[in-house]
């Protein structure tokens, strides 16, 4: 019974000290700390998101069709490399076809060149595709006469950018396959109503980040303009320094990426999209004309081919920052200025 009673009495001690916490008010002291830091992981600005509006007529979408024709040759009796070159495919070939193919990208409007002209930085893959591709047969040896089961040559190369307007022609200037980075222009003088706009943001320094700052990508996934917001690290790659946890998808190469200035002045770009991680896959493939309906219970006699796929490890995304980007422009100085492209100091 003494416990018994003890316990109430206790009990009502601690529910005559929950009421009265309950009922307190607590108040605390707000401070304000200095910002010393230069970009910023965590933000909540219209400003931000007016200048990600306004960024849009600088970051567009680019699309290249190619054309390719490939001679194959008979695997019993493969020619090698030398015996090809100024050779008649057509005769040596036991087979040929033609194959068009379709890439999308994104690109960043960066300079005006002269005759009404534009600039465009973007990824080299997106905007190289060489003269002639060697099919080897089994593992090329460099500076060796391999033997090559088929060769392709490009006979058609269309290259837009997609404009408030239509579509602008546009061609290759220079391109830096290490660092994956390439300088295109428009052919023709671009129309007012394309409204082509060069990045009117400051360009940053990528030295100053620091792992888990908050970045802006901007660019065109499948072909659908977007924005993403992730966090940045920073890698020991000579080239690729930045890997940021956004989910890249095709078309978003060669798109731009933005940290935060934590003095209050916004956006300024850091960096080009140039890459996933991700690796090849080999499988089983039917021929691609089959005369059949697919039945799940008939048998396929038809042939099969080794056909290959990429898989991408989304959330891992490689960007060559800016720095790189201002050494890519010094040392094509001459090339851009002779194409017309006016390159200033970034």
């Amino acid at each position: 019974m003494r416990i018994l009673t003890s316990f109430k009495k206790l009990s009502g001690i601690f529910v005559y000290i929950a009421l009265m916490m309950g009922c307190a008010t607590t108040e605390y002291e707000i401070r304000e700390r200095a910002d010393t830091g230069y970009y910023q992981n965590h933000v909540r600005s219209d400003l931000i998101r007016s200048q990600v509006d306004e960024t849009f007529d600088s970051v567009r979408r680019i699309q290249s069709t190619v054309t390719y024709r490939t001679y194959q040759f008979a695997l019993d009796d493969l020619p090698r490399q030398s015996e090809l070159e100024g050779a008649d495919l057509q005769h040596l070939a036991v087979h040929t076809k033609v194959d068009n193919h379709s890439t999308a990208g994104s690109a960043l409007v960066l300079y005006a060149a002269q005759r009404g002209r534009v600039g465009l930085l973007t990824a080299a893959h997106t905007a190289i595709f060489p003269d002639t591709i060697w099919h080897y047969s089994g593992i090329r040896v460099e500076a060796a006469d391999n033997l090559v089961e088929a060769v392709s040559l490009r006979e058609n190369l269309n290259q837009f950018v997609f404009t408030d307007d239509g579509i602008e022609l546009i061609e290759l200037v220079v391109a830096d396959e290490r660092r994956d980075l390439a300088m295109m222009r428009t052919i023709t003088p671009v129309r007012a109503a394309s409204n082509l706009i060069p990045l009117r943001l400051p360009a940053g320094d990528s030295s100053q980040l620091r792992t888990a700052d908050m970045i802006y990508a901007m660019g065109f996934p499948r072909g659908v303009q977007m924005v993403t917001q992730g966090v940045v690290n920073l890698t020991q790659h000579p080239v690729r320094t930045l890997i940021m946890d956004i989910a890249l998808n095709r078309g978003f190469s060669g798109g731009s990426v933005f940290a935060v200035r934590s003095d209050g002045s916004g956006l300024e770009w850091v960096g080009i999209i140039t890459s996933t991680l991700g690796e090849r896959e080999h499988y089983l493939a039917p021929e691609d004309v089959y005369e059949y309906d697919y039945v799940p219970d008939l048998e396929y006699t038809g042939r099969t081919f080794v056909r290959s796929t990429t898989r991408i490890y989304y959330g891992m995304t490689n960007a060559v920052d800016v720095n790189q980007i201002r050494t890519f422009l010094f040392e094509n100085w001459n090339t851009l200025r002779d194409a017309g492209i006016r390159v200033p100091m970034l």
